[in-house]
């Protein structure tokens, strides 16, 4: 490469701009506990600039989850934008005097037990025996990016997943039902499971009481459960008590739709009421045949031969 050509090349790097960094954040490194990678992250999400956090963009999506979780910036997903407050809050808080200059010893024990991807990678492999493949890699970057779950909470959700319900569904349907059941953190995610695992469960038992002994609940299968025990507050007794009202019916579970829901309309909530339900049906169909029966021989009696006059048929 001619001089020249290195000249022209170095004015067009220097034309595109630059980004600074002010001395004294570099200053403050070891107050703010910032390693030189996260001074890395904070430069480029200034390349990128606090509004353009683009999902697709996976080294600003890195940047902010870290810098997040250091409490160094506000990260919103919703607008793919970025607020550096937190960061100046901690600044002019140790600059004032109004907390230790440096990191407590329990913050700095959370930031640095977070898994990054190269460890969350591995811990996969050595937890689960195996070596995940490059779409197993690609699906759990996609979570990451996607729904913005720490590293730590995607290891859970993955080793359950692969564990207990990789027949059922793939890794991306199963993100994707955890992130509409509003899991954001291991917490929410173990009350997911819980859910997950007690109605697939119950719905069996329905099937099978059904008469479908092999079949697996599908999702809206469990979509229904989900309604009749947590929206219309069944309890499973009641339910499966239903399973009986639908003997005889074409498409049992539509018609035991049907019947739980006209429960809900009477107010039914304890098989004793199923019970005497039942009873007043048994004693209107009884009522009902017994009028029959009386209307019929009313009707037997007056046309009786004996009782008419047929005189006048006679010459």
């Amino acid at each position: 490469m001619t001089a020249l050509t290195k000249q022209n090349v170095t004015a067009w790097f220097f034309e595109g701009g630059s980004i600074s960094i002010p001395n004294r954040m570099l200053g403050m490194m070891e107050q703010l506990h910032l390693s030189f990678d996260d001074i890395g992250k904070i430069i480029y999400l200034l390349y990128c600039g606090a509004d353009q956090i683009k999902r697709s963009d996976k080294y600003a999506v890195e940047a902010a989850r870290t810098l997040h979780e250091k409490g160094l910036i506000h990260w919103f997903t919703d607008t793919e934008t970025v607020d550096f407050s937190p960061m100046f809050d901690k600044m002019s808080a140790s600059l004032l005097g109004n907390e230790p200059l440096y990191v407590t010893e329990e913050a700095a024990k959370y930031t640095t037990s977070q898994l990054n991807y190269a460890q969350l990678i591995k811990k996969l492999e050595q937890t689960l025996g195996l070596f995940l493949t490059m779409r197993d890699k690609q699906n759990i970057q996609e979570a990451v990016q996607r729904y913005n779950w720490s590293y730590d909470l995607v290891y859970e959700i993955f080793v359950k997943h692969y564990r207990d319900h990789r027949k059922e569904y793939d890794f991306g349907f199963f993100c994707r039902m955890a992130y509409g059941a509003n899991v954001r953190d291991e917490a929410s995610f173990q009350n997911f499971v819980q859910d997950l695992d007690t109605v697939t469960s119950k719905m069996t038992a329905v099937l099978r009481k059904l008469g479908q002994k092999n079949s697996y609940p599908s999702e809206p299968e469990k979509e229904l459960y989900r309604k009749w025990f947590y929206e219309w507050k069944f309890s499973h007794e009641l339910i499966m008590l239903a399973v009986e009202e639908t003997v005889g019916a074409q498409n049992r579970l539509q018609y035991m739709d049907t019947v739980l829901s006209d429960w809900r309309e009477q107010g039914i909530t304890t098989a004793e009421l199923v019970m005497q339900k039942k009873q007043r049906q048994v004693k209107e169909k009884a009522d009902k045949k017994q009028t029959s029966k009386e209307k019929k021989l009313i009707v037997k009696h007056k046309f009786q031969s004996d009782d008419l006059d047929l005189s006048f048929l006679e010459e």
